[in-house]
């Protein structure tokens, strides 16, 4: 989507309003995930530890129980993991953006989770610093979204570097296949933190069907 501005001025304001909505969005989506994903199961812990004084006299109950605190205990730890790494700067001082991609892709990385895979094609260029870092939020997002909501068991990352050109692909297999168009449709509407980053840096995003779950494109034209 582009806009047509009267003055730098009304367009830096555009930006502005873009951008805040996008921190704004961001900070209630972590906050939604904390409370779900962490204080609540820190909740449960309480709960845990009433249980064992009333059973501290009976050992198998006492043992069934730490069994299930140490399951909870690294469902918390994993949760932690998540959002320090959503909150990870975009990438290290001197890297590449490729490079960035590829470390992200590996600490996105759960045991007995999802596996994220990486391909490249083509020889980087250099990104505008800005869009470097918008499109690396939308690739991180597209990952969270992928692992977490449509519990999928495998990631595909693709970046196809072409003349003054960057197409990025996220593909899936997670959500059910025979609902994949309805998921399409609902988010081509969607105006989220992926389509603002998207709308700010200039770069067109759209959604697909894949091969066994969604795809998503993100075609970015390098000045």
């Amino acid at each position: 989507m582009f806009y047509l501005f009267k003055s730098k001025t009304s367009f830096e304001a555009e930006v502005s309003r873009q951008a805040m909505e996008i921190c704004e969005q961001a900070i209630n989506e972590m906050g939604a995930e904390i409370h779900d994903d962490l204080i609540q199961k820190i909740s449960v812990f309480r709960l845990y530890l009433d249980r064992l004084d009333r059973s501290k006299e009976n050992k198998r109950e006492v043992d069934s129980l730490i069994v299930g605190m140490n399951a909870d205990f690294e469902e918390i730890v994993q949760s932690i993991r998540r959002i320090s790494r959503r909150l990870l700067p975009a990438k290290m001082e001197d890297d590449s953006f490729q490079k960035g991609i590829i470390m992200l892709c590996q600490n996105l990385e759960r045991p007995g989770g999802g596996t994220i895979h990486f391909e490249n094609v083509g020889q980087e260029q250099k990104i505008p610093e800005l869009a470097e870092i918008y499109l690396f939020r939308i690739i991180q997002e597209l990952i969270h979204n992928a692992l977490k909501h449509s519990s999928a068991w495998h990631v595909w990352i693709r970046l196809q570097w072409l003349e003054n050109k960057v197409i990025i692909e996220v593909e899936d297999d997670g959500t059910g296949f025979s609902k994949v168009p309805e998921f399409i449709e609902i988010l081509q509407k969607k105006h989220n933190t992926l389509r603002m980053r998207s709308n700010v840096i200039g770069a067109k995003l759209s959604y697909h069907k894949g091969i066994k779950g969604l795809l998503a494109k993100v075609f970015y034209r390098i000045d």
